[in-house]
């Protein structure tokens, strides 16, 4: 059998390592653009975007969803169908299950067994919010405020808030006029936040709208 000749031969070996290279290349970027990352995985939560991790009754390490629309949404699930608009809120206990939600929205699920929940230094009832749910582990309130409107001292628990209008806020105990660079509430994003004791104004032309799910601690 004719040998083929050692350039040729060489020459074939790296073509193919250079093709096989991009190949896998390519099929990780593909993989990179799959909407399957948390926006927040810590020891109390795990939060997607647009993304329904755990729509399976039972899942395993999680407990009670909550669905937060941010666009209108609807959903097939095993309570029948739930349609929401903006900044409505779907809540499926561990023993109910739901197909992925069609639109855009936050997934926010609650883990199993998380350590022991933070306490603010003092607790004062807020003001000038609307509670939409409620049970024995959290609950869910639309966060409001007019322009130019202060909600005075207050607490909070340990929360995930999902911001729907883009706002500026700020203490005005400390900052009256806010600062250059802080207190901007981005729409469509959420954040897990500490324990807190504070009072807010909305230095904005528009209301203030979050919708926030915070754990209840003993008082």
């Amino acid at each position: 059998m004719k040998m083929t000749h050692p350039v040729l031969f060489f020459s074939l070996i790296a073509i193919n390592f250079v093709l096989a290279r991009e190949a896998s290349s390519e099929f990780k970027i593909v993989k990179f653009n799959i909407s399957d990352s948390a926006e927040i995985d810590n020891e109390y939560v795990r939060v997607y975007k647009n993304y329904a991790a755990c729509q399976t009754a039972q899942t395993p390490g999680f407990s009670t969803r909550v669905i937060v629309a941010l666009t209108n949404v609807n959903i097939e699930s095993s309570k029948g169908a739930v349609n929401l608009e903006r900044g409505q809120i779907a809540v499926f206990r561990s023993e109910e299950s739901y197909e992925s939600p069609v639109g855009e929205y936050f997934e926010v699920a609650f883990k199993i067994n998380y350590p022991p929940l933070k306490s603010p230094e003092e607790w004062i009832e807020p003001i000038k919010n609307t509670i939409i749910y409620e049970d024995e582990q959290f609950r869910v309130f639309e966060e409001r405020l007019e322009p130019g409107d202060d909600r005075e001292l207050h607490s909070h628990a340990q929360r995930i808030v999902v911001r729907l209008n883009e706002v500026k806020l700020t203490d005005p105990r400390f900052n009256p006029s806010g600062t250059s660079k802080g207190g901007i509430q981005i729409p469509n994003t959420v954040k897990f936040a500490e324990p807190i004791v504070h009072v807010v104004r909305n230095l904005s032309k528009i209301p203030l709208f979050n919708i926030v799910i915070e754990f209840k601690i003993p008082h």
